[in-house]
């Protein structure tokens, strides 16, 4: 009698155990395909490229082109992203927040470009749709790995002339600069926190299993006039950042 095909929710199920009892720690590589497919008798490929989906998804495995599907740390640091900046209007810078929970990371400045508003950005910022909008892409990191993906959009009218239109630093930073041309953010006018799941670009940028879900948020600064000077757009990892909300007022 031929030996039972086992699916693959038990094959993943088994190798998760493995994994986080310590049989496959953290920076090895799990037994080759061919090991793995005698080892629970698969008789199909697409069987085990499900198991690795599966523990992908999870943030259990990763693949390593040549190698194999390396074993990562199941229970990695998580930085809390503090929405609500004491100082400011807009989340607390990210080397402080890594700071608070002892990792180090970075925030990196992608590139700039200008484009018309679709219908979206655009009743977000009350300006008409396709008007002109610079938008400042950023990647945020925890060591090496890529944990968060940001928008930064501003009505170009609004930025023209100043650092924050250009790829270069903007000395004194965003909100000082909108301060200096007349538009010192003054409120947070909106913020929305949801999930979803990612584009396959997202999965791709925070080496995500495609279509796994990552948190967002959207976030609304004016000025004392009431116009929206600032939207920011945040993608994040669910496994590696959590958004916070802490010393608001009653």
């Amino acid at each position: 009698m031929p030996a039972r095909t086992v699916r693959y929710p038990e094959i993943a199920d088994d190798l998760r155990v493995k994994i986080l009892d310590g049989t496959y720690p953290p920076g090895t590589y799990l037994p080759s395909a061919k090991e793995l497919m005698v080892r629970y008798v698969i008789g199909s490929r697409t069987t085990l490229d499900n198991v690795y989906k599966t523990l992908t998804a999870e943030g259990l495995i990763r693949r390593v082109p040549r190698y194999g599907m390396l074993v990562l740390d199941p229970t990695p640091p998580v930085v809390d992203l503090i929405l609500y900046n004491p100082h400011g209007h807009g989340p607390l810078p990210w080397s402080e927040c890594c700071k608070i929970a002892g990792v180090e990371g970075r925030m990196v400045t992608n590139g700039i470009t200008s484009k018309g508003a679709d219908e979206e950005v655009a009743a977000l910022l009350g300006i008409d749709a396709h008007t002109a909008v610079v938008v400042r892409g950023r990647t945020a990191t925890i060591g090496d790995t890529p944990v968060r993906l940001d928008e930064a959009i501003y009505p170009r009218d609004l930025v023209e002339g100043t650092p924050i239109a250009t790829d270069h630093k903007v000395p004194g930073g965003i909100y000082a600069t909108l301060a200096q041309a007349g538009h010192a953010p003054a409120a947070v006018a909106r913020r929305t926190v949801g999930a979803r799941l990612s584009t396959d670009d997202e999965a791709k940028r925070l080496k995500l299993a495609a279509g796994a879900y990552v948190l967002t948020a959207d976030q609304v600064i004016a000025d004392e006039r009431g116009r929206a000077v600032e939207l920011l757009r945040i993608v994040a990892n669910p496994n590696r950042v959590r958004f916070v909300e802490q010393e608001l007022a009653l």
